[in-house]
């Protein structure tokens, strides 16, 4: 529970002795109450498992946003000292751990992940971001506090001068790395935490196609012809993401077996997959992959135009889409849950319908622990179910 002057205000009193509440925002910082005196403390571990205790202001003479300021900077002193990487400058530790941790992330995201700590922690110059004075001075402070001392206060200070796409991933950024160094004991809370509250938050995509809106986006693609139309069949067959469809190696592809076999780098939950991900094709979708014309040196099946890079949706393109199927608000990730409802309405069990997806929370916890089973043919089945489905309502409208 975060503390504050309401909370403490309606705790309980103890009749005799003492109890304590501790604050989830700041760890190691709390409050005691005894029958006649409520009163701030702090709490460390130290490297022999000693646990030092030290009473700070009573309340309600100093509030707990006062008491909580005055408690991150004692903590910050007395474990910053004796941790060895609490004393460490942010952007030197920021970097350690990214150069550290790269080797299992996604190539792309190592490259976000590099330039978002190289512009907004170390300060570097970029050719195509241009800092305001105020910003610069914001990224440079930070920078220079060691680990154990940082404050939210000091982490928004950058955030809110940035623009809000960039501080919502500087956030998230700056989060992975305080739990990093959390767990190492350099330091005593994550002052990113939280991190989209803090930013005003955002709603979660509940979008759902119907089989009308799906059709008419369909037809509208159809239109454009490949490979915008060949990759959005894959995407409404497979359920697969964008990235996954737009980067499909032919090296891939088993078209004999039916089998496009996913590679771990190739998906989201990257180093995490210790297994290919086997996604059964539909004779529709073959038929599709079957359609692409073959570049002369490129891996791609869907190949864009300049040097040898992967096809991706244009903006004019879904423009012209959205115009001619007049249907809104929609998105080309919305086609995943577009089929994993129709899997669910369909019969399939929501853990196969969920490994179909590719999704990891499907067997995460005890249940990935114990569950090995491969359900390879409870896949088949369930991609087999789809394709029928949407042969099904194609034939509905158009007859």
């Amino acid at each position: 529970m975060r503390l504050s002057d309401k909370v403490i205000r309606k705790h309980p009193r103890p009749e005799s002795g003492q109890s304590f509440l501790w604050d989830d925002l700041l760890q190691g910082f709390g409050v005691r109450f005894t029958p006649t005196r409520t009163s701030y403390v702090i709490q460390w571990r130290e490297a022999g498992g000693r646990k030092p205790r030290v009473t700070l202001d009573q309340w309600p003479a100093v509030s707990v946003e006062d008491a909580r300021t005055v408690a991150r900077a004692r903590l910050s002193k007395v474990t910053g000292q004796t941790r060895h990487g609490g004393g460490t400058p942010l952007n030197a530790a920021m970097r350690t751990w990214q150069e550290r941790a790269a080797t299992n992330w996604r190539p792309r995201y190592a490259e976000k992940v590099d330039a978002m700590i190289a512009s907004y922690v170390e300060g570097a110059e970029r050719p195509r971001l241009k800092l305001s004075p105020a910003t610069r001075a914001a990224v440079e402070a930070l920078g220079a506090t060691p680990v154990a001392a940082v404050r939210r206060a000091d982490v928004m200070a950058v955030a809110d001068s940035i623009k809000q796409g960039a501080a919502d991933q500087f956030l998230a950024i700056c989060s992975s790395f305080f739990n990093w160094a959390y767990e190492r004991e350099w330091a005593e809370s994550n002052p990113a935490r939280n991190r989209l509250k803090v930013t005003g938050g955002r709603r979660i995509r509940q979008r759902r196609l119907t089989d009308a809106e799906m059709l008419k986006l369909w037809r509208a693609f159809e239109t454009e012809t490949d490979p915008a139309f060949g990759a959005f069949q894959l995407l409404v067959m497979t359920g697969a993401r964008r990235r996954e469809v737009t980067g499909m190696r032919r090296e891939e592809l088993d078209l004999e077996a039916g089998t496009w076999t996913l590679p771990p780098e190739r998906r989201k939950t990257g180093g995490r997959d210790l297994e290919p991900f086997v996604i059964n094709l539909a004779p529709a979708a073959i038929a599709a992959i079957q359609r692409q014309p073959v570049l002369e040196g490129s891996p791609f099946v869907f190949w864009g135009r300049r040097d040898r890079r992967p096809f991706d949706f244009q903006h004019s393109t879904l423009d012209r889409v959205d115009a001619a199927a007049g249907v809104r608000d929609w998105r080309l990730h919305d086609l995943r849950r577009y089929m994993r409802s129709g899997l669910a309405a369909l019969g399939v069990s929501q853990a196969v319908a969920e490994i179909t997806l590719g999704h990891r929370s499907a067997r995460s916890g005890l249940v990935g622990v114990y569950d090995v089973h491969d359900y390879a043919d409870e896949k088949r089945e369930a991609w087999a179910k789809w394709a029928a489905h949407l042969a099904a309502i194609g034939a509905r409208v158009s007859g």
